[in-house]
């Protein structure tokens, strides 16, 4: 997520926010919207966010993606029970 947004919103800024929530974790991406997406943009395989939604719900969780409410792109990962609990904890 991080990587398209760099791509395709660049100079927009990013939040992210990674939290536990009822069985698992949640993280979400999201962006303000930028100018031009960067050349970039039109590198790589095309199936960043397909790849990312189908390693995410091989570990029972889910993916979404689309417009976010106040402009630019979210992305919202849910990730499930005991894959979450591979990511550190600080």
């Amino acid at each position: 997520a991080l990587t398209n947004a760099a791509k395709h919103a660049p100079g927009a800024q990013i939040e992210v926010l990674i939290r536990p929530v009822a069985g698992g974790l949640e993280v979400l991406v999201e962006n303000g919207g930028a100018g031009a997406p960067s050349s970039l943009a039109a590198t790589g395989s095309g199936s960043g966010l397909t790849g990312l939604a189908r390693e995410v719900e091989a570990g029972g969780g889910s993916l979404t993606a689309g417009p976010a409410p106040g402009g630019g792109w979210a992305v919202r990962a849910l990730i499930a029970g005991e894959a979450a609990e591979v990511i550190p904890q600080r």
